[in-house]
């Protein structure tokens, strides 16, 4: 019966890391995706800034 509990431990233990590792991931993913929405808000303003411009530039003229 040893080395059944044994090889039972082994692999409670290799599905703790994997949840370990998924949660690792999850979190990772989310960063980049909160990474990826910022980067997109700011070329939103950056265009919105240009469509500024150039309609102040049109009505300076």
């Amino acid at each position: 019966m040893g080395m059944k509990d044994k090889f039972q431990d082994q692999g409670e233990q290799y599905q703790q890391q994997g949840r370990e590792r998924a949660q690792e991931g999850r979190e990772k993913a989310g960063q980049r995706s909160s990474q990826q929405r910022e980067r997109g808000r700011q070329d939103i303003d950056e265009v919105q800034d240009d469509m500024d411009d150039r309609l102040n530039q049109d009505y300076d003229r």
